[in-house]
């Protein structure tokens, strides 16, 4: 895959115990991607805020993923919990400003650990449908 940007913008918040070496590996897709993707670590997915979707989404993302560990392998026990929470409330935010809540995706790795970021992250784009094509296909 060899393109040179992206024309959604999409904002990605993830764990950063997924990736130990996420600092190098994010870098890798953001180069060949270019501006159009944004990349939040976290030290828990547990840490988000509804605030922080709805500044992405402000900020003029057209796709907002959050990317927790795996279902009860927290490493401070309940914080993908608390995310499912939290952006379950975040999408019920937009819905009532107008915006599409399905522009806001959770998505729960499967074990082991770790996962490189930027794999993830290809995979999601590869897969993510917009009208009918994924989002790397509009490229």
């Amino acid at each position: 895959m060899n393109k040179e940007n992206l024309e959604l913008n999409v904002a990605i918040f993830f764990c950063q115990q997924l990736d130990p070496d996420q600092d190098s590996n994010r870098r890798v897709i953001e180069k060949e991607l270019g501006p159009g993707i944004k990349f939040f670590p976290l030290p828990c997915s547990g840490r988000i805020e509804p605030l922080h979707f709805l500044h992405a989404f402000e900020s003029g993302a057209d796709l907002v993923y959050l990317i927790t560990c795996p279902v009860k392998s927290c490493r401070y026990q309940q914080g993908n919990v608390r995310a499912g929470k939290r952006i379950a409330f975040a999408q019920n935010l937009i819905r009532e400003i107008g915006l599409d809540p399905e522009r806001l995706i959770l998505i729960n790795i499967d074990p082991p650990l770790p996962k490189r970021i930027d794999l993830l992250t290809r995979e999601l784009l590869e897969g993510a449908p917009v009208k009918g094509h994924s989002l790397l296909s509009r490229l």
